[in-house]
C-alpha cells in the first residue's frame, strides 16, 4: 500500500528578504525622485515620507524577524542587513 505522504515543505532562502528590501526602498527612491522635480512636489512630499517611513519600519521589523529565526548565522546576517536599511531609510527620510 503506498503511503501518502504530506507535501514538502519549501524553504526559501534568508537572503531573499534582504534582496526584496533593496528593491523596494530602491523603487520607492526612483518614485520620490521623480515625483521631487514634478509639478506635484508639494503634494507627493507627505505622502512619499509616509509610505516610505511605513516601507522602512516593516524591513525593520522582518530584518529582527529573520534575525530571531533561528537560520544560523546566515539568517542573523540577513536580518541585520534587512535592520540596517530599515534604520538608515527611517533616519534619511525623516531628517
Amino acid at each position: 500500500m503506498p503511503s501518502i505522504a504530506s507535501p514538502a515543505r519549501t524553504i526559501r532562502s534568508v537572503w531573499l528578504g534582504p534582496l526584496v528590501s533593496a528593491f523596494v526602498l530602491a523603487f520607492l527612491f526612483v518614485v520620490a525622485t521623480l515625483f521631487r522635480r514634478s509639478a506635484w512636489a508639494d503634494e507627493a512630499r507627505p505622502f512619499m515620507v509616509g509610505l516610505s517611513s511605513a516601507a522602512a519600519a516593516i524591513i525593520t521589523l522582518q530584518g529582527a524577524r529573520t534575525a530571531a529565526a533561528r537560520r544560523g548565522w546566515s539568517g542573523v546576517i540577513a536580518g541585520a542587513l534587512m535592520i540596517l536599511m530599515g534604520i538608515y531609510t527611517l533616519v534619511h527620510v525623516l531628517r
